[in-house]
Formats: structure tokens, C-alpha cells, sequence
């Protein structure tokens, strides 16, 4: 009976018997095979499996951020997913620079149960470039994907650096699974400790959104979106005093919360051309929008930004005015693609006059009228309207 179902799911889909190397290298097919080829999948697998329904924490982890995955998995209480990039001259794991940094997380991983318990590693060897083998990895998309694709729950959380949950986000978070399995988008509001607060620790993290709304009143504390002044983003400080779930209404195409989404399904796989994490993240968020999906505010699933290792050089700028400025224009290039790529999508699944088809009319009406015309069947300058 094995054989015939084995046999059966081979005829229906090959890609069901391929390994998950393999699998992720047709999925990902724009990948350098410099990266796929030295990426060993849960070198460290957690030996808790979560419930289906559960969020997985998809995060990024340098050489020097053991404490702070220590960290993360204590105030998640959850299933992480990781990846670990040690830039490597070799593709092999058993590169003498591999094998002191695990030697180093060994040592943490049998001393802590929580990271026995809940976090999967995935170990990714080679170097960033092949031109400068000494530059330290940086998350990209490339490593969320990686971490998105491994992740053993229907559902997961896109974090930041240096941005922490409280204990009660992800119970709160599991409560929404209603809006996950409709496609659709959970935005975590973040916080930062403003200049007012000098003396502030981790021991003064809120652990509640009426702790935090006090906070936040005196203005100890800001709601953050990058790009814009504090409280000022389309997150929407105002909405979120009203302490009630509620809708994204002022999105615009830089901007990139940490967030929750479904693990595969019709959602876009995040797009890998940048090598700078603002774009990155900002760009994957675009095409979740522009293809459908809605973004929803959970208020009372906050995150707290704060830097425990002020001297890593994760948060040193490593690009001169003149490269990001190059970056920018690519940026806005993709958006075009991109706004093409999802319209043209949209009308061929018969969806474009529907309101599935309503964020790519709003955030692209401009540039389909330009360069759009005549790839969308019956399209024209008059007939963009909103459902």
C-alpha cells in the first residue's frame, strides 16, 4: 500500500521525492549554487516538533550572535528557525573555521535546553563573495527564505535584528490564525526606547500594552517604522492607541514591519537581488501586497528594538552615499517589475476585477498605464478602477 502511494505521488508531482536541497534549488532557481550547494539544512535540529498551527521565527545569526539567539528562543518560548552563514573559502563544513565557531555553539547548545528544545540551525558555509572572502555575512532575503522554507510550522514571523517579543506575543499572534489562512498579512508593531528614557535597561521592557501605552504617552517610547520620524509611519501610532485590530490604510513601498504571513502556499517566495536588508525586506512585503494580501495590526503583539550588543557590526553602515544611491534606483526598478509581473499574474488567474486586484491598481496604476498597456487584456488608461 506504501508503494502505490509513493508511486502515485511521483506521477501527481516529482518535486515530492526530491530532497530538500534539491527541491529548494528548482524553487530558488536564481540562487548562486555557491550557496545552495553548501547549505546543510537542520545541522542542529530542535528535538521539540511544533504543532502545525504554530509560528515559527525565521532570524538571521552572525558568529557573534549566539547570546542574542539565546535570547530570542527564552522570550519566544517557540520554534525558531535559523540560519548561520560562516563565510567560508571551502564549501565544506568540516572548514577549520566552521568547526571552531560550533565548537562555540556546542558549548551553548548542552548548557541550554531552550535551544535543545525549540531552534532548528541551519548551517550555510562559502563566502559572500567570491572577489573578498573576508566580508561577514548580512541577512537577506536569501537567508528568509532559507529560513522560511525549513521551518516545520504552516506558519512565520519575519524579526528583525535586535527586536524582541514579549512572552505573550506569540499566544496572542496563534489567536488570529483566521487571517494567516486567508492569506493575508499580521503586522507586529515595534518600539524603541526614545531619547527621554536615558537610563533605560531590559529590565524595563513593558510586558503589557498598558505598560507600553503609558510609556509610550510620556513619550519614553515611540512606534517605529524605518524611514519614518517615530510615530509618524503607516503602522499608524493613532490606530494603535485604539488598542483594536485594524487594517494598514497608508502603505507605501518602503515599508517593511516585522510581520507573519503563511509559510508557502500562494504567497510569494521573498525576492533575492539585494544584498541590503532594508530593500530586501521592504521588497518582500511589496509582493505579498501587490499580489492580494491585506496587512492587519495586532496591537497587543508588540516588539521592543534594543541593541544588548552596541558594538556588532551588524548595525555599523557599510554603504558609502553613492552605493545607495544605486540601490535606491534598483529599488524603484524592481517595484516596476514587479508591479508588471503581479498585474499581468492577477489577469491571468481571471482575479483583476476583483478586489484581490485592488493593492496592485492602487500602488501601480501609474506605472501599468505607462507599461502596461497591451499586456493586460482590455486595459486601458480609463479603466484601472478600484473594487
Amino acid at each position: 500500500m506504501a508503494n502505490n502511494n509513493k508511486a502515485h505521488t511521483n506521477q501527481i508531482s516529482p518535486l515530492s521525492e526530491m530532497n530538500n536541497l534539491y527541491r529548494f534549488s528548482k524553487m530558488h532557481s536564481k540562487t548562486s549554487k555557491l550557496f545552495t550547494d553548501s547549505l546543510y539544512p537542520y545541522y542542529y535540529r530542535a528535538e521539540r516538533t511544533p504543532e502545525l498551527d504554530d509560528i515559527t521565527v525565521t532570524t538571521f545569526v552572525s558568529q557573534q550572535g549566539f547570546d542574542d539567539l539565546i535570547r530570542l528562543a527564552e522570550a519566544w518560548q517557540g520554534p525558531v528557525s535559523a540560519v548561520l552563514h560562516v563565510p567560508t573559502e571551502t564549501l565544506d563544513d568540516k572548514d577549520p573555521r566552521i568547526v571552531n565557531i560550533l565548537a562555540t555553539y556546542n558549548d551553548l547548545y548542552k548548557r541550554n535546553a531552550i535551544l535543545k528544545q525549540n531552534v532548528d540551525i541551519h548551517l550555510l558555509a562559502g563566502p559572500v563573495s567570491i572577489n573578498n572572502v573576508t566580508i561577514l555575512p548580512r541577512p537577506t532575503n536569501f537567508h528568509f527564505n532559507i529560513a522560511r522554507f525549513f521551518a516545520r510550522s504552516e506558519f512565520v514571523l519575519f524579526l528583525d535584528q535586535d527586536t524582541w517579543p514579549t512572552q505573550r506575543a506569540r499566544k496572542i499572534l496563534r489567536k488570529h490564525k483566521e487571517i494567516l489562512l486567508q492569506n493575508d498579512i499580521l503586522v507586529l508593531p515595534t518600539f524603541v526606547f526614545t531619547e527621554l528614557s536615558t537610563s533605560h535597561t531590559s529590565n524595563d521592557f513593558p510586558r503589557s500594552i498598558e505598560e507600553l501605552t503609558k510609556l509610550a504617552k510620556r513619550k519614553y517610547m515611540g512606534l517605529k517604522d524605518s524611514g519614518w520620524s517615530l510615530n509618524k509611519g503607516p503602522t499608524s501610532y493613532e490606530n494603535w492607541l485604539k488598542k483594536k485590530v485594524y487594517n494598514v490604510s497608508d502603505y507605501e513601498m518602503h515599508y517593511q514591519p516585522n510581520f507573519v504571513v503563511r509559510r508557502g502556499r500562494e504567497l510569494p517566495w521573498c525576492t533575492e537581488r539585494f544584498d541590503n536588508f532594508e530593500n530586501s525586506k521592504a521588497a518582500c512585503l511589496l509582493q505579498m501586497y501587490i499580489s492580494g494580501s491585506e496587512l492587519w495590526v495586532i496591537p497587543e503583539a508588540f516588539l521592543i528594538e534594543y541593541h544588548y550588543n552596541r558594538h556588532s557590526y551588524l548595525l555599523k553602515p557599510i554603504e558609502s552615499k553613492w552605493e545607495k544611491t544605486i540601490k535606491d534606483r534598483m529599488y524603484t526598478k524592481f517595484f516596476r517589475e514587479a508591479c508588471i509581473h503581479y498585474a499581468k499574474i492577477l489577469d491571468s488567474m481571471g482575479e483583476w476585477n476583483t478586489p484581490k486586484a485592488n493593492h496592485v491598481k492602487q500602488q501601480c496604476a501609474r506605472i501599468i498605464t505607462n507599461w502596461g498597456l497591451g499586456i493586460i487584456d482590455g486595459l486601458t488608461a480609463d479603466s484601472i478602477t478600484v473594487l
